[in-house]
């Protein structure tokens, strides 16, 4: 049998590497491994990662292209730091999208796709029974969003959710690192609030719930953000 697997099995394609590579950074950036505003230099990075620099100018092209990193005329790729404004556009954009979803949810979604995301919110409360990282609570938020997207049946909305995706996840993370206590005090009753409005078709409700939270949760991370940057000057 071992001696059939070099039939099947075949080193990494370029593509699969520089995947890997963004992948890689990708978590580096969102977990702060990476700091805003931190050069990223491609010999170190692919020494650091054992591959060719190809891999990982592609990978930083990727995320350029997620909105993580930037890239300053002759002086190179740097991760992304972002300004208060930037937050309110990613929330605004998100808000947009989510409340499309939460539209063809309840016109389209049956109960049983409605409960996926009952499901979803019972796991949030599972986690919050026990220490949890951060990470991981930002993981469940955004697979109950990723969820809400899917079941509304609208791919286009799905693929431009996806597309701003990475920095959904970064700036949810900022607010939870910033605000530890927000995802048992708070996340986990709105999500289910959300759920109980789509059970019952109520589409108001739900946009209502949405637009609160998303109120809330931009204003705290921008007063903290503020605050940061008024600290550090």
């Amino acid at each position: 049998m071992d001696q059939n697997l070099s039939s099947v099995l075949t080193a990494p394609s370029q593509r699969t590497l520089s995947d890997y590579v963004a992948d890689q950074l990708r978590q580096a950036i969102l977990v702060g491994q990476l700091q805003p505003a931190q050069r990223l230099v491609e010999e170190d990075l692919a020494t650091s990662l054992q591959t060719s620099r190809g891999p990982v100018r592609d990978a930083i092209r990727m995320l350029e292209n997620e909105g993580l990193v930037i890239r300053q005329p002759h002086r190179g790729a740097f991760v992304a730091d972002w300004t208060p404004d930037d937050v309110r556009e990613i929330y605004s954009l998100r808000e947009a999208l989510e409340s499309l979803a939460i539209r063809y949810v309840i016109k389209n979604a049956t109960d049983e796709q409605i409960d996926e995301l009952e499901n979803l919110v019972h796991e949030m409360n599972d986690l919050a029974q026990h220490e949890y990282t951060q990470i991981e609570a930002t993981d469940i938020d955004m697979t109950f969003h990723r969820a809400l997207c899917q079941i509304s049946g609208h791919r286009r909305l799905l693929n431009a959710w996806e597309s701003i995706s990475a920095q959904i996840r970064l700036v949810v993370l900022k607010h939870r690192l910033r605000n530890p206590a927000d995802f048992r005090d708070r996340g986990i009753s709105w999500h289910e609030n959300i759920v109980e409005c789509l059970r019952h078709r109520e589409t108001e409700c739900a946009l209502q719930e949405l637009e609160r939270h998303m109120a809330v949760s931009i204003e705290w991370l921008i007063k903290s953000m503020e605050a940061s940057n008024g600290h550090s000057q």
